[in-house]
């Protein structure tokens, strides 16, 4: 499994020292992208290599524990790859394993020359199924 870490700084976090959402979508977002990437698939070179894009379609978070100032968090994220669609889903978890917040992105599989939704190109199945547990 993929694990991103992500440390709160003072700048992504409210006046109470709690981490502002947005910045907790960012994360996983990021987490997201170093998985594309470290597998050689980074999502910046895939519409001149595969001739599509894959724009997020539906995201959504569900919160467990706050993440505060200074929280270390490790972000795995497991690939969910469907025929013309590529899932990821997150877990962030704190320093002592507990979860922060668990997190999915859609991502479908367009053309680049007509925007219409085609089939996930095989070379990106077989690479990141090889990631899956």
């Amino acid at each position: 499994m993929f694990q991103h870490e992500w440390k709160c700084a003072w700048g992504e976090a409210d006046p109470q020292g709690i981490a502002y959402y947005p910045r907790l979508i960012n994360a996983m977002h990021c987490a997201g992208e170093e998985y594309m990437d470290d597998n050689g698939i980074a999502y910046w070179d895939i519409p001149e290599e595969y001739g599509v894009f894959l724009p997020i379609v539906a995201m959504d978070m569900e919160f467990e524990r706050p993440v505060m100032v200074g929280d270390v968090l490790q972000i795995s994220v497991e690939p969910e790859i469907g025929n013309k669609s590529l899932g990821m889903q997150f877990t962030a978890t704190h320093e002592d394993g507990g979860t922060a917040y668990t997190g999915h992105e859609q991502h479908v599989c367009v053309s680049e020359e007509d925007n219409q939704s085609r089939p996930l190109p095989d070379e990106i199945k077989a690479i990141l199924g090889d990631t899956a547990e």
